[in-house]
């Protein structure tokens, strides 16, 4: 009889770290590319009270393994939706061979965990090697999560941390002088004041309108735009775009989801031509990232998340769990 693993967040967390999940994503992003793994889009039902139920499918054959995200995701929760959290979720894993359910993985902390590793594998692929100043636009989770995983593919030197009330501001600074010590930590209310000589600039937020603009960038300066995932949300505006080396997670992603391009592209402002690929892309095919000869460029990698990563993250932990909690249908 098939055995099913149940494996809990506080299990997940036990089982991977961050940085040991940035080589991972690396590699679901070159296998997307290159075709190795499928990714649906993301499908979602909308309700009235600002809710989403996401379904994200991937499968990878050459691990055995396919699988989906079932997500349910608050855009603007009320306080029923805050108490009980705003992104509850559990990945179900899949033998390919046998159709077999594997596992009922919780996805709450593998999606934070996967979406800072897959930021950092970009920023590794584009960012300048000597990038010393990271500015985090968002004092939240993913927040703490993406100075955690920068930091562990450059010699991050300062952080800049960017947040609309000072009380929020405050605390997260706090959390991060704790976490990363041999980092100067300055906290800022003014977005521009933030951003200002930034190496590396991450958008972390639940920002609806643009909150970054293009003049502000140095020259030099790579941005990961992560935190606007719906085609009518953005963080970045069209000044950014302007400047910017622009890749993507998944071309079909973006033309879904990617507010930050979708919304300039409707406004004549931008075209999906202006894309030079998928981060996967980048540096083993025709389009090349950043080199030697332009240090001054302006990257940008546009993330809405992949299932994939979510499937493989939770393969990980699969692995490392074994038997434990298993129960048969």
């Amino acid at each position: 009889m098939n055995k099913t693993r149940l494996i809990s967040d506080k299990a997940v967390r036990a089982a991977i770290s961050i940085p040991e999940l940035i080589p991972v994503m690396d590699q679901v992003f070159t296998g997307v590319s290159n075709g190795t793994i499928r990714v649906l889009p993301r499908n979602s039902v909308f309700h009235e009270n600002g809710n989403i139920m996401a379904i994200m499918a991937s499968s990878h054959p050459d691990e055995n393994i396919c699988g989906c995200k079932v997500a349910k995701v608050a855009m603007f929760p009320g306080p029923a939706t805050a108490a009980a959290g705003t992104a509850q979720s559990v990945i179900l894993l899949f033998s390919v061979d046998s159709g077999e359910l594997q596992a009922i993985v919780s996805a709450d902390y593998i999606t934070v965990a996967r979406t800072a590793a897959a930021t950092a594998a970009a920023t590794d692929r584009l960012a300048r090697k000597d990038a010393r100043v990271l500015c985090l636009l968002g004092s939240g989770t993913q927040s703490m999560a993406h100075a955690e995983a920068i930091c562990a593919v450059r010699d991050v030197k300062e952080i800049r941390l960017w947040s609309r009330t000072s009380e929020r501001l405050e605390r997260a600074c706090s959390r991060l002088r704790k976490q990363c010590p041999a980092c100067k930590i300055t906290g800022f209310t003014q977005t521009e004041e933030a951003v200002d000589g930034a190496d590396i600039v991450c958008t972390v937020s639940k920002a609806r309108e643009p909150i970054l603009k293009g003049e502000w960038l140095a020259p030099g300066c790579h941005v990961n735009a992560i935190g606007a995932c719906g085609p009518i949300f953005r963080e970045i505006d069209e000044s950014v775009l302007e400047r910017s080396k622009v890749f993507v997670d998944s071309m079909d992603t973006a033309m879904a989801s990617a507010g930050d391009l979708l919304i300039p592209m409707k406004n004549g402002l931008f075209t999906k031509e202006q894309i030079l690929g998928e981060i996967g892309q980048c540096g083993r095919e025709a389009w090349i990232g950043r080199t030697t000869d332009d240090p001054e460029a302006i990257t940008l990698f546009e993330s809405c998340g992949l299932s994939a990563q979510d499937v493989a993250a939770a393969k990980v932990v699969l692995d490392r769990v074994g038997n434990g909690g298993s129960f048969a249908f």
